[in-house]
């Protein structure tokens, strides 16, 4: 288990030790569950891309910097 800090914008740094066994990039998605009192990150194989968009204009999420 690693252990990761929210920093002051409410944002959980993933290690680089993560990054490179998930092999993530910068601004990759991830799943997130909810289970009991735990959150799982899940890597995704494919994103739907519709379903983002949508997710944005609701304000569900934030759109990543460019």
């Amino acid at each position: 288990m690693t252990t990761m800090k929210i920093n002051e914008h409410g944002q959980i740094i993933l290690s680089l030790e993560v990054n490179q066994q998930l092999n993530l990039k910068n601004n990759d998605w991830l799943q997130v569950r909810i289970q009991s009192d735990q959150i799982v990150l899940i890597p995704p194989r494919e994103v739907d891309e519709e379903l983002i968009a949508v997710l944005i204009h609701e304000g569900v999420l934030i759109p990543a910097p460019k």
